[in-house]
């Protein structure tokens, strides 16, 4: 079972956290040192900095991270380590060609991993395709594994096999199937029908697409249902047990946020986005109350980049009052410490 906590090192809130080895803890605390190292190597921006630290950060709370831990040094870098296990020799590609006998090996563990699948050892089938895509990068024994994953639950790293499945053989239909699968059992029927919709570009006869893409868009329907009416502002009470961030003398110079959202044209562009399927689904997956500060970060992120398309006057107008005084001025000098 997962561990409560409310936040982490830096003060970022947080969900459940994982339990974990000190093995494991020891492993993430060489990948953060490699991320830090790394970063402060060449030229980064300040907004790369930032969005690095966040990522430390989210980490460090969902593994249980924190300063003792960094106790722990790796005798030798987590680069080196990695190189000597699993690096390519100088002058080789990232992906090798395989001979015919590693073709001939990799196939014969492809299929003995099928027959794990169907003997419902999915595990000790994960196990199998992996041995073959170390010989030979072949999309089917990706598009297999995700078939073992989304047995096992792990829709992630379904989602991900597919994905590079389709990296390999962009023509590859049952790598957008399957991937509308996992997207489907996750609940985000929007990705999942987008997936089903390209599924059957490849196989416009493939009857199992049409029929899963019906079920994902229904799916849909049923949330675009439950969403608030066009009419009511979403954010309306959002910020009114706030007070200091009223825009008072005690807000610091920040805006009025009850008066932002309160903003007709504000509201308008919100209900327009609302109205969107896909966002939608990103609505109805928060109001779940299952959401970590990834997804709502990623959620914040989708729907700044759909209003900066939709309506950029906007966000320019929300990033002058954010930047400046209540009234988009400067904001008045900090006073003296």
């Amino acid at each position: 079972m997962a561990e409560e906590n409310t936040e982490v090192a830096g003060g970022v809130p947080e969900g459940p956290r994982l339990n974990v080895s000190q093995n494991e803890k020891n492993l993430i605390v060489a990948f953060l040192q490699f991320i830090r190292a790394k970063s402060g190597q060449g030229p980064i921006s300040q907004e790369q900095a930032e969005t690095l630290e966040i990522a430390i950060q989210c980490l460090e709370g969902t593994f249980n991270i924190d300063d003792g831990s960094y106790a722990f040094q790796p005798s030798r870098p987590l680069i080196d380590l990695f190189t000597e296990a699993e690096g390519v020799s100088s002058g080789e590609s990232s992906l090798p060609t395989p001979t015919d006998a590693d073709i001939a090996q990799a196939n014969k563990l492809k299929e003995e991993g099928n027959d794990l699948m169907k003997a419902s050892q999915f595990d000790a089938a994960v196990a199998k395709y992996n041995a073959a895509i170390k010989l030979n990068r072949d999309p089917v024994y990706f598009c297999n594994r995700a078939a073992a994953y989304c047995r096992l639950d792990q829709y992630d790293l379904a989602i991900q096999d597919c994905r590079t499945a389709l990296a390999l053989d962009p023509q590859y239909s049952k790598a957008w199937g399957r991937m509308g699968l996992a997207y489907s059992c996750l609940n985000r029927y929007d990705h999942a029908a987008e997936a089903y919709k390209k599924a059957l570009e490849l196989e416009p006869n493939q009857e199992s697409y049409k029929n899963n893409l019906k079920i994902a868009e229904d799916k849909l329907k049923e949330l675009e249902s439950q969403r608030p009416a066009a009419d009511a502002n979403p954010f309306a009470n959002l910020f009114g047990g706030l007070g200091g961030l009223g825009g008072g003398p005690g807000a610091g110079g920040l805006p009025n946020m009850g008066a932002m959202f309160n903003d007709p044209n504000l509201m308008n562009a919100a209900s327009q986005m609302m109205n969107d399927p896909a966002m939608a689904s990103v609505f109805q997956n928060l109001m779940g109350g299952n959401a970590s500060i990834g997804d709502l970060m990623a959620a914040g992120q989708q729907m700044a980049s759909r209003m900066q398309e939709t309506n950029p006057d906007i966000i320019d107008n929300l990033r002058r009052q954010f930047q400046g005084g209540p009234d988009g001025s400067n904001p008045p000098p900090a006073p003296p410490q």
